[in-house]
């Protein structure tokens, strides 16, 4: 019975300092990939969604744009005023009468808006004659383009008072990027309803 027991106590002897070391080191190297892995996805991830919110901006603000140029020129009335006043690269200025009641200076809904792009802040701003409001930032490029009813594009910017007149469509496109220095670019081609 003791041989029993001392063949036993040899049998269940500890592990060894070199042992020990080892496993140290491979449960550190495991624990390095891990967390490597889960910081680099935490990185990802807070990019993709400031990328995210970014587009979010950028498609709200061309949703406004949109909607508003399209519906340039409304004159239910027939009140006879200008439909765009201001068409540059930078700068789009019109008016429309959504109310109809021939008058175009009305603030609900807004009848006379401006955007402007100021590439030394980066910055687009909408104005509605209370000056100017920055509404989106962050912008590398802001470019309106301007085309007639055959498709052509108005090149002579900004466009005299006969160009505005054929205005039926304008191609509205947007760069930026976010604090990743991730580019983000939109484009949009908006057909003036009203002629």
């Amino acid at each position: 019975m003791n041989m029993e027991k001392e063949h036993h106590v040899r049998g269940r002897s500890g592990m060894t300092l070199v042992e020990l070391m080892i496993s140290l080191v491979i449960f550190g190297v495991v624990i390095a990939v891990v967390f490597g892995f889960l910081t680099e996805s935490r990185r990802s991830y807070t990019a993709t969604r400031q990328k995210a919110q970014y587009q979010q901006g950028l498609r709200a603000v061309m949703s406004l744009v949109t909607r508003e140029v399209r519906s340039a020129g409304c004159d239910p009335e027939d009140a006879g005023f200008e439909r765009f006043s201001t068409a540059s690269a930078t700068q789009v200025h019109f008016r429309m009468d959504l109310n109809g009641d021939a008058d175009v200076t009305d603030s609900a809904p807004d009848e006379d808006v401006a955007y402007a792009f100021d590439a030394g802040a980066g910055t687009l701003s909408r104005d509605t004659g209370g000056g100017p409001v920055v509404i989106l930032r962050d912008l590398a490029n802001v470019t309106f383009d301007y085309f007639d009813e055959d498709g052509n594009l108005l090149t002579a910017l900004p466009l005299d008072a006969t160009d505005r007149t054929a205005i039926r469509a304008v191609t509205l496109t947007m760069s930026g990027e976010t604090d990743k220095h991730e580019p983000v670019d939109y484009s949009t081609r908006i057909v003036v309803r009203n002629n």
